[in-house]
């Protein structure tokens, strides 16, 4: 990972970023150590993320579950002895579930939101809003610290 990185720079970063893997986090990791420059990063990253890998997962989600693949399997399934006949059904008739609620009327909406999800919203946003006042928090002192390096510098000032 540090070889790829480090020599091939942004086309490395976009190699790693491209393909599904958990080493994208160990590149993460590297070009922080070795400083690669943040618009390199997040430009190979976001190419590789949203473009390459998007198209990449898309184009097989679509092969993958195309009816006649779906049928395929569901037959390969049912050749299973003692089990294919038992499991073969069901099998589709919950794909078939699936497909129903995945192509439901968009203008129908839930009455009422699972608890899980509103707890783990509430928590999503407690955690952006501690991240934004710990951003302006950080400004401050950085802000802070400028001014009394500015006062020690300036002859017979007092601090404070």
């Amino acid at each position: 990972m540090h070889d790829m990185v480090h020599k091939m720079g942004f086309f490395g970063i976009l190699a790693c970023a491209s393909i599904p893997n958990p080493l994208f986090d160990l590149a993460g990791i590297t070009c922080g150590h070795f400083l690669i420059p943040f618009w390199t990063f997040f430009g190979a990253t976001l190419i590789g993320k949203a473009v390459i890998k998007m198209h990449i997962q898309q184009l097989v989600v679509i092969f993958a579950f195309s009816e006649q693949h779906v049928e395929t399997f569901i037959n390969m399934l049912k050749k299973i002895p003692q089990i294919g006949d038992k499991i073969g059904q069901p099998f589709r008739d919950y794909l078939l579930s699936q497909r129903a609620k995945l192509h439901k009327d968009s203008t129908s909406t839930e009455t009422e939101a699972p608890w899980l999800g509103w707890v783990f919203e509430k928590l999503i946003m407690i955690m952006v809003i501690y991240f934004v006042i710990s951003i302006i928090n950080s400004f401050a002192q950085k802000y802070h610290k400028r001014l009394c390096m500015a006062k020690r510098k300036q002859p017979g000032a007092k601090l404070k």
